[in-house]
């Protein structure tokens, strides 16, 4: 009988064990996110090349006598010297190295670069763009990277040597407008003139309004002195005249004069 007992007690124990401590559940692996334990263990992915894309900056340019100019520096971590490739409107036009001592940055990574650059009328575009130096790493940095886009405007040439002289025409007041055109691929000029003209308003009073024309004339073959009456005219009244060239649909800063018609 204590044997039975003891049998009995410790199927009891092991029961309670069984129902205290519950098996742990299989993982199920199709969920849509498996749990880790479901995933098969990979290699850790490469390091990371050490290879960088150069940076810079420019810190000035401009655009004379035919020539763009354009300073700065330009520095690459994997070594150097930088080269700089320059492109105006599109066409390749040379690359440059960023070798020379700039003092803000404290190294040899300046550059200060001249090159021939289109003068005709309209906005021109230059592309600075910066060639990597790789470390021999993989992957390696992009090969080039675009730094700036430069534009600069070359605005129509005023005329010059402006001259105002009045006249009679046809028994009317005229002033010959005479100017010397610069331009030899104008689309013509525009002679704009006002003067302030004697009116009665609404309550019969004589008052002074502003007035203003416009003529446009032109284009004349290559360069040379131009000229051209403006009729119709009050005598005795000044008028202030603007003449501009018009090319590639742009209109130049004015040329200016004034002059009286005669009494």
């Amino acid at each position: 009988m204590r044997r039975f007992r003891t049998l009995l007690a410790g199927a009891v124990v092991a029961a309670a064990v069984a129902v205290a401590a519950p098996a742990t559940a299989a993982p199920n692996c199709d969920v849509p996110v498996p749990p880790p334990i479901c995933n098969p263990i990979e290699d850790p992915p490469p390091p990371e090349g050490s290879d960088k894309s150069p940076t810079g900056r420019v810190e000035s340019y401009g655009f004379a006598n035919g020539a763009f100019h354009v300073r700065g520096w330009a520095r690459d971590v994997n070594g150097g010297p930088v080269t700089i490739w320059v492109n105006v409107d599109g066409p390749f036009v040379g690359g440059y190295p960023a070798g020379s001592w700039h003092a803000g940055q404290g190294a040899n990574v300046g550059f200060d670069i001249t090159v021939p650059a289109p003068s005709t009328v309209g906005t021109h575009q230059v592309m600075i763009t910066l060639v990597n130096v790789p470390d021999g790493t993989q992957p390696e940095a992009p090969y080039s990277s675009i730094l700036n886009y430069l534009t600069y405007t070359v605005e129509p040439t005023p005329p010059a040597d402006l001259s105002l002289t009045p006249v009679v025409v046809n028994s009317q007041d005229a002033i010959v407008v005479g100017f010397t055109d610069l331009s030899t691929a104008e689309e013509g000029y525009s002679i704009t003139y006002d003067w302030m003209a004697r009116r009665m308003n609404d309550n019969g009073h004589w008052v002074l309004t502003p007035e203003s024309r416009t003529v446009h004339v032109g284009p004349g073959a290559g360069t040379g002195r131009y000229s051209h009456t403006v009729t119709g005219l009050v005598s005795n009244t000044f008028y202030r005249f603007y003449v501009r060239t018009k090319e590639n649909g742009r209109v130049s800063t004015p040329t200016t004069g004034g002059v009286s018609t005669l009494d």
